[in-house]
């Protein structure tokens, strides 16, 4: 697991170090529980322009274009998109409290693994190509469908964000 700061001023390093040194065993507990492995993983911890911009670049890169999403950021404590070589997760450390930093961990980590699920890859994939307007993503049905299955991946990594007891 990499793990680099980015855009980050000193008041917010005691943040990058938590995330630093709990990621491991956060994954472990994630991975113990799915019985999946969480895979390849980045993670960038910055502040709220950071972060914002590094979705984009994120996208971007994935997708191999200079395009922008046709929707704003929403306002999140973090978000996990693809990487190359597997997920990249952001972390804003400007919006996240300091006592949902470790719940915050665990929640990106676990859609880290639902990422590597059959299908799950290329389904998020088809989200980012949508709101870029490269692909469109199909009709209503489909676009209720596609808001079932992230529903489902949600309700999931919030349930499992309990397992953020367990970090020493």
């Amino acid at each position: 697991m990499q793990i680099t700061a980015h855009k980050l001023g000193s008041r917010h390093k005691q943040a990058f170090r938590r995330v630093e040194s709990i990621a491991d065993q956060a994954a472990h507990l994630v991975q113990k529980k799915l019985g999946e492995p969480v895979g390849h993983v980045e993670i960038v911890v910055t502040n709220t322009d950071g972060y914002h911009d590094s979705i984009t670049a994120a996208e971007q890169r994935i997708l191999g274009t200079h395009t922008r999403s046709q929707f704003a950021r929403p306002d999140s404590l973090a978000h996990t998109t693809l990487s190359p070589s597997g997920a990249l997760i952001l972390f804003d450390v400007e919006a996240t409290p300091r006592r949902k930093l470790d719940r915050t961990v665990v929640h990106e980590l676990v859609h880290a693994v639902q990422f590597g699920r059959p299908g799950v890859r290329d389904f998020v994939l088809s989200g980012i190509r949508n709101n870029h307007r490269i692909e469109r993503a199909g009709g209503w049905l489909a676009i209720q469908l596609q808001n079932r299955k992230v529903a489902a991946q949600e309700r999931e990594a919030v349930r499992l964000e309990s397992l953020a007891r367990k970090i020493r």
